[in-house]
């Protein structure tokens, strides 16, 4: 066994192999073998004995590859460790790439958190979809993203050519979108093969939310079962009728193939019309028209990889599939069919007897046939064509990518078409959009004199080609289904039932009707149907005495001049209706003026409850069924007849606009009382103080699926706030509380991205101080809100841009945003910009509750809304040599620190006060740093620290290193003061730091090294100094302190002048205790150097 690698995830390969080893790459591989194996990201081994490959001496210095599809080669690697660039390609399938697979609409960070990944599929999470994807583009193909459909998934979202599933490529945002049809990748259902599909007791053995119960004598094509219910028809159980098979067995519209859920006991059935499963498919040969004989038969047999195969005439040029599979007592027979209107020339309609060639020109033959024995199929022609039913007719494009065959019916949904289409187009035909009319069926809605193919009333089926032209239509006479029409007799005794011979039709005299389309169920056609009030009826030629009345029409231009009552609801019609059908008029709507209460329906709609549009009261277009409705006191089960006519409009949903008031008490009580007054639904409620988009227009009307949802729309930015559509139910005894509807914490909710509300928009301004008096007349605005922004601050003019709104539960408070430090990237605090309710009141709050935020109604947002400035920075010199050594080192490195710190040079000011009341007049900040020349600023000091606010009137000191007495505190450092204290003070003790405010901060932080020692003056001088202050302190760590100035370190620089520094500073505080103003004299840079050179 050679070592194996694989690249990216593969659990599979693991549990196979354990020794197995991940990488990165190729690269990283480092085989202990003289080949080894390598699989692709991405690959799932689905033949595990690829792995016992070993090449012959011949071959094994090469690479060898295998196929992961049928036409790419690549997954799966053998390489030689030296490496070589000849490939042996195995034409064997060995694996298969399959991807991730995300319910996201894009990749999203996919790729960054899936280094190895090449691709990902996107799915739509409605799709019901195989747990695995098997398909991925061509190893040349370029980087497409793939969309697909799913085929009978999502219509209705997908009507275009881009589907909702789709595969990513790793460089995606650069990416062209390649459109394919549809996808091979529908979750297929378990298959029950059973002797009774009624049964359905037998589709609980499995788990699975749908099994298909299929009667075991139907031989189908397993390839087409891949059909699942749309989300609108999810838990029905369904039903499907195939062409010609079982009809003996199955001679209603309900056919022998279900599909059943999980919860069958009390789902609802639906029958469709067509069957999206195919008959099992049969090889085709096409031969001469003289090779219909024992030895062609026998040839073909031998070649044909199916038990029965079709020998098909040369000449004929259908483009449908042949579709037919002999019943069980039929298995014996060649079986000959005849293609109506094709080839008549060779196959005359007239001969009928299967023994002759000239009686069809498409033949089924099973290998094993018997020559002797031939049935020919009168009534069945075998090509057959997709079938689709819609509400649109002239969506081709939808249907042409679903399409199985060149061409495909297209069918008003409105028709119930219970037979097999037997139209097959000619030749030079094929390229046509063929538009047909059901004789007696939708007449009202496709008029028999409208034959113009622009106009949309020319016919309800069409069969389109698949690469149709839309230019290309034509109109064609003829019955697409070929239906069976009883003769009509006119009568003026219509009770005469034992006159009749044949099974027809008894009209009476005066009705003008050419053709009546209905047929009675096989179950009932010995009865005689009475339609309406008995002008129509249906007599069997064979009567059995039995009688039935029908209070529909079997032909739209029949009328059976009954008039229906009026009810409001379902239950009153059932109840106290007189007749079978009742109309059922909600009192939410409008009646519209020509609405057609004679309506009569079709006879093969008896029992099917009819719904008209309903119109939106703000843009009279229609946008859901329902208002007015035709119902039946048996009502079949299934899906009701909706009528692509308006009937009603809906009455206009009241607007609540919820006002300050209405906050005093909990919400719920606003909302229970406008549900209580509210005589419609549902209703609208705004929220107060919300910025409503100019062009909502309040005309979002819900279909009766969502009614009962709480609509919850979308503001500018797509938050969902604001504005709601509330069912008038859920609040009349409401149990919400204000958390609740500010959360929209419902259990019916759905967010419709529809923009209902603007980012609202508030004053801004910019505080000077934050006195209360400038605060309330900034407060007494007609906005609802203000901004404030603090003096010392940069707005963060995103939030001032997208705006914001308090929460339902938080009108009335004052908002307050955090604030960032520029330096750190970090918020340090709350303040600096607030949004202040302008409709409260302000009385009670203070000068100093305005600058500490201190507020009993503050909420905190958790988002930055400014930058804090920096602080100045102030160096301070006077003489110092090493004073331009350090400022640059400072300026240096505060650009790297933070390019916004502006820093301030205050050279040779007399006196240190005064120095300090110079610098705190070039400052422009509210507080600011001060930076003596002897300190050499440490690596890790970066000014970064911001006081909160309740600090700010307090003198900041940082520790500093001394490296004369090897001590660490607060001598030379780096110090903050507030700038209005050190404008404001007018004299100060002994020592600035201290004096200057009741309130002293030492920082532990070394900010920095004093450099003082840099000549003996200039030690002497500090020593001095900073021992008469020390000396003047009773406290013991003073005491330590003096101790170490007048015992410094043996080997620091001027050791000896601090020494003697110290010594005098002592002795000169010792002897002037009491005298404050010869204590003052140590800030006088001149008066000390006349003392130091008094010592030399």
């Amino acid at each position: 066994m050679f070592d194996i690698f694989y690249q990216g995830n593969n659990e599979s390969l693991l549990e196979n192999f354990p020794f197995a080893k991940q990488v990165k790459s190729k690269d990283e591989i480092k085989s202990k073998t003289r080949m080894f194996w390598f699989v692709e990201p991405n690959i799932e081994i689905t033949d595990y004995t690829v792995f016992d490959f070993e090449p012959d001496n011949y071959t094994k210095k090469y690479n060898h590859v295998w196929k992961w599809s049928q036409h790419s080669y690549g997954g799966v690697w053998l390489h030689p460790r030296i490496e070589n660039s000849e490939t042996v390609w195995h034409n064997y399938i060995k694996c298969k790439k399959s991807f991730d697979i995300l319910h996201t609409e894009t990749p999203q960070d996919y790729f960054e958190n899936n280094i190895t990944a090449t691709h990902v599929w996107c799915v739509d999470p409605e799709y019901v979809l195989d747990q695995d994807i098997n398909w991925a583009p061509g190893d040349f193909e370029p980087n497409f993203i793939h969309s697909f459909h799913l085929r009978g998934q999502l219509e209705h979202k997908y009507p275009e050519i881009e589907g909702g599933v789709k595969l990513y490529p790793r460089d995606w945002k650069k990416a062209d979108t390649k459109y394919h049809t549809f996808l091979d990748a529908n979750i297929t259902y378990p298959i029950l093969y059973v002797e009774d599909v009624n049964d359905y007791v037998q589709r609980d053995i499995l788990p699975d939310e749908y099994v298909w119960l299929i009667d075991k004598e139907h031989k189908i094509n397993v390839k087409t079962v891949d059909w699942v219910p749309n989300p609108f028809e999810n838990g029905m159980l369904h039903t499907f009728r195939m062409p010609y098979q079982l009809e003996e067995k199955y001679p209603m519209a309900i056919g022998g193939i279900r599909l059943v859920p999980k919860d069958w006991k009390d789902a609802e059935t639906k029958i469709h019309p067509a069957c999206p499963i195919e008959d099992e498919n049969y090889d085709v040969f096409y031969v001469d028209d003289d090779e219909f004989d024992a030895d062609t038969y026998s040839e073909y047999a031998l070649r044909s990889q199916t038990d029965w195969f079709w020998i098909v005439d040369r000449q004929h040029t259908f483009t449908g599939k042949l579709l037919f599979v002999p019943g069980s007592h039929e298995q014996e027979y060649i079986h000959v069919f005849k293609i109506s209107g094709h080839l008549e020339e060779r196959y005359p309609l007239q001969v009928e007897d299967a023994w002759d060639n000239r009686c069809g020109g498409v033949r089924l033959v099973h290998k094993d046939f018997d020559i002797t024995k031939h049935k020919f199929q009168k009534d069945v022609v075998p090509v057959r064509y997709d079938i689709f039913y819609t509400n649109n007719l002239n969506d081709y494009e939808t249907f042409a990518r679903k399409s199985r065959t060149k061409m495909f019916w297209l069918i008003d949904e409105e028709h119930q078409i219970n037979e097999v289409f037997r139209y097959v187009p000619q030749s030079y035909d094929k390229k046509f959009i063929h538009i047909f009319k059901m004789p007696g069926d939708l007449d009202h809605k496709y008029p028999s004199n409208i034959k113009n193919v622009s106009d949309n009333r020319c016919g309800g089926i069409k069969l389109v080609p698949v690469k149709y032209n839309d230019d290309e239509r034509k109109y064609f006479s003829d019955n697409p289904v070929g239906g069976r029409n009883y003769p009509i007799v006119f009568k003026d005794v219509m009770d005469e039932y034992e006159t009749a011979t044949e099974d027809c039709w008894f009209v009476s005299n005066g009705i003008d009707v050419d053709v009546i389309t209905w047929n009675p169920p096989v179950f009932e056609k010995e009865f005689v149907h009475i339609f309406g009030s008995g002008l129509v009826r249906w007599i069997p030629g064979e009567w059995n005495g039995e009688i039935k009345n029908h209070e529909f029409t079997p032909s739209s231009n029949i009328p059976i001049e009954i008039v229906w009552e009026t009810f409001e609801t379902y239950e009153q019609g059932v109840e106290q209706s007189t007749h079978n059908w009742f109309w059922v008029v909600d009192k939410e709507i409008s009646v519209l003026e020509d609405f057609d209460f004679a309506f009569q329906p079709d006879a093969f709609d008896e029992g099917k409850r009819h719904v008209w549009q309903k119109l939106n009261p703000k843009t009279n277009k229609q946008y859901d069924y329902g208002g007015i409705q035709l119902c039946h006191k048996n009502e079949k089960a299934g899906r009701p007849k909706y009528l692509r006519k308006p009937g009603c409009t809906q009455h206009e949903y009241p607007v609540y606009h919820i006002q300050p008031d209405d906050h005093k008490d909990p919400l719920q009580g606003t909302y229970e009382r406008l549900a209580n007054q509210t005589n419609t639904n549902m209703f609208w409620i705004v929220d107060t103080f919300t910025n409503l988009n100019p062009d909502f227009d309040f005309d979002y009307y819900p279909t009766q699926w969502d009614i009962d949802k709480l609509h919850i729309f979308a503001d500018e930015d797509d938050n969902f706030r604001n504005v709601r559509l509330v069912p008038t139910e859920l609040f009349k005894d409401s149990k919400f509380t204000n958390k609740d509807i500010d959360n929209n914490s419902f259990d019916n909710l759905k967010e419709v991205r529809n923009v209902a509300s603007l980012r609202p928009k508030w004053p801004v301004f910019e505080l000077e101080s934050t006195d209360k008096q400038t605060l309330l007349s900034i407060l007494n605005n007609d906005s609802p809100y203000v901004w404030t922004v603090d003096p010392n601050v940069e707005t963060n003019n995103d939030i001032l841009d997208v705006g914001f709104m308090p929460r339902l539960t938080e009108l009335s408070n004052i908002h307050c945003w955090q604030k960032l430090n520029s330096t750190t990237q970090k918020v340090h605090a709350y303040g600096g910009l607030r949004l202040w309710p302008t409709f409260i009141d302000y009385d009670k709050i203070t000068s100093e509750d305005i600058r500490l935020n201190k507020f009993r109604n503050l909420t905190y947002v958790k988002e930055v809304g400014s930058t804090t400035n920096t602080n100045d920075i102030v160096y301070l010199s006077y003489k110092e040599p090493l004073a331009d050594k350090h400022f640059n080192n400072l300026q240096d490195k505060l650009r790297q620190v933070n390019p916004r710190f502006n820093l301030i040079w205050i050279r040779d000011v007399e006196g240190i006060f005064e120095a300090h009341k110079v610098a705190a007049s070039r400052v422009s900040s509210k507080m600011f740093w001060v930076v003596d020349a002897d300190a050499d600023i440490s690596d890790d000091f970066t000014f970064e620290y911001i006081p909160d606010v309740y600090d700010e009137d307090v003198v900041h000191v940082w520790a500093s290193s001394n490296p004369v007495t090897g001590e660490e505190y607060g001598y030379g450092g780096v110090k903050l003061f507030n700038t209005e204290q050190v404008r404001n003070a007018t004299s100060w003790g002994l020592d600035f730091t201290t004096g200057l405010s009741k309130r002293f901060k030492a920082m532990p932080q070394i900010s920095c090294t004093t450099r003082f020692n840099t000549s003996e003056y200039d030690t002497w001088r500090s020593a001095f100094r900073e021992c008469v202050k020390l000396a003047l302190k009773e406290d013991q760590e003073s005491k330590d302190r003096l101790s170490n100035w007048l015992n410094p370190l043996p080997d620091a620089k001027f050791s000896e002048q601090a020494k003697a520094g110290a010594k005098a500073g002592r002795d000169f505080a010792n002897k002037n205790k009491m005298n404050i103003a010869e204590l003052n004299m140590i800030n006088d840079y001149e008066w000390l150097n006349e003392q130091y050179n008094k010592t030399r």
